[in-house]
């Protein structure tokens, strides 16, 4: 249900821009507002549960961190994106935190959309500062610190959500 109400947003969103965006000048930050919590369907709804069958809830938000990573380089090989005036390293390092900060939000909510899709959203906040050195210590040391939290969690696969999204 989830899938198919956020399917019908995305189908929507041109009408909407073309009706509203006009007016408001803001288009581009709603395509960013429905994107990024769209994606969580594949990066959550689907590959961290199917890499949780093979491997520890850590194991899987760090290979899925890399994935998500390299997803969005072509981002910083554009002009017009935002991406194309960060720095790499810490964007790279920032990805990685963030997979393992999202991944007990997931795991704990029983493999709940909505944590990771709010969290999402909120990263492309454009209040947020973007892919900077200071903020991706900020991720690290939060990261760490939820790795320690959910240390029996994140190290073994029995309370890994590993049911791909079928509702």
């Amino acid at each position: 249900m989830l899938t198919t109400f956020l399917l019908i947003i995305i189908f929507a969103s041109e009408t909407m821009v073309n009706l509203f965006g006009n007016l408001t000048g803001q288009h581009p930050l709603f395509y960013m507002a429905i994107k990024g919590p769209v994606e969580e369907i594949g990066w959550r709804g689907l590959a961290l549960p199917m890499l949780q069958r093979r491997m520890a809830p850590i194991w899987g938000a760090l290979v899925l961190g890399v994935v998500w990573a390299v997803w969005h380089l072509p981002a910083f090989l554009l002009s017009s994106t935002p991406q194309s005036a960060w720095a790499l390293t810490p964007f790279l390092v920032g990805t990685l935190a963030l997979s393992v900060i999202v991944t007990p939000l997931f795991n704990h909510s029983r493999g709940s959309l909505l944590l990771p899709a709010f969290f999402h959203l909120q990263l492309i906040n454009p209040l947020w500062p973007d892919a900077q050195p200071y903020d991706t210590w900020l991720f690290v040391v939060v990261a760490v610190i939820v790795v320690w939290l959910n240390r029996e969690t994140m190290f073994s696969r029995h309370s890994a959500v590993t049911e791909v999204i079928s509702k």
